[in-house]
């Protein structure tokens, strides 16, 4: 029940949706509200739900080896409420005809209950007792979602629904058409670029590198592959440009959003600090270009 005493105001901090979890049984249908409810795999789709010991729909899902769960949309306060404050040994639930709405299910024989955000239809394929819950994955065999739908969210007691979309912290980078084209060409199409790159600094002045076929002057810096040790990967790198550049094992980060007019890319640089040990054939360029301004 989400009504429940806990122990500690420090439980009530964390944030979750909210979902109704329903079963049934020779007596019929039964649902209960959850919290602790979490997708833990995408092949196969895996649901995991936390039911507290000795409750009735621990019972039917025990016996049934399926269940629903109905991510509540943030108008279904009222269902929640009820599905949550009392128990199936009290009242006969989904009988309230004026509170829940049901669906018919497609996969299972279980119920599903209109206007959620989200109904997952599962097969029991694992149970395991954890701490004073239970846990039961279940395997995804029908799922739908709707998109008009909002979800509900459920932090210290109370319920919330979603505000604005929060645009992760970065700083924007004003730059040229031809800039931010070459940048959107690396990226080939990705939301992010994560680049790793060197930072020598002489006399406010910054070592970069021209790139080929362009007039664009940048740091060195690389395109490392996912799950490679990116500083190893720096180095490499440098080898290969011939640069003969120790860099430092301490690192920071600039992330940036490049853009001109209404194009933008993300990027991510991870910056070695590097100090130089060759003085032929190097460029050096002024602190106060833009992109370098924002990596020094």
């Amino acid at each position: 029940m989400l009504t429940r005493k806990v122990p500690s105001k420090a439980e009530r901090y964390f944030s979750t949706g909210v979902s109704m979890i329903t079963s049934t049984s020779t007596k019929g249908p039964n649902i209960m509200a959850a919290e602790w409810v979490m997708q833990i795999s995408y092949r196969p789709i895996l649901i995991a739900v936390f039911i507290h010991k000795g409750s009735q729909t621990l019972k039917n899902i025990e016996k049934t080896k399926e269940f629903g769960v109905n991510v509540a949309s943030k108008e279904q306060t009222t269902e929640i409420n009820v599905a949550g404050g009392y128990s199936g040994s009290e009242i006969d639930k989904m009988g309230l005809k004026n509170i829940f709405k049901t669906l018919k299910p497609q996969r299972i024989k279980t119920p599903m209950i209109a206007g959620c955000t989200m109904n997952i239809e599962c097969n029991l394929v694992r149970k395991e007792n954890l701490g004073d819950h239970v846990m039961l994955v279940g395997k995804v065999v029908h799922i739908k979602h709707d998109d008009t739908k909002s979800p509900l969210i459920y932090h210290k007691g109370r319920y919330f629904r979603l505000g604005s979309m929060i645009e992760p912290d970065r700083q924007e980078v004003l730059t040229s058409k031809s800039t931010l084209e070459f940048f959107k060409n690396l990226a080939q199409g990705r939301f992010v670029i994560k680049c790793v790159g060197v930072l020598v600094e002489s006399k406010n002045k910054v070592l970069v590198v021209k790139w080929p076929k362009t007039e664009l002057e940048t740091i060195p810096f690389s395109i490392p592959p996912t799950g490679k040790n990116q500083r190893e990967h720096l180095k490499k790198y440098l080898n290969q440009m011939r640069l003969d550049i120790q860099i430092e094992r301490e690192s920071t980060m600039r992330r940036l959003v490049l853009k001109n007019g209404k194009e933008i890319q993300r990027i991510n640089f991870v910056i070695f600090k590097g100090k130089n040990n060759s003085t032929k054939n190097n460029i050096w360029k002024s602190k106060q270009d833009r992109i370098i301004a924002n990596l020094a």
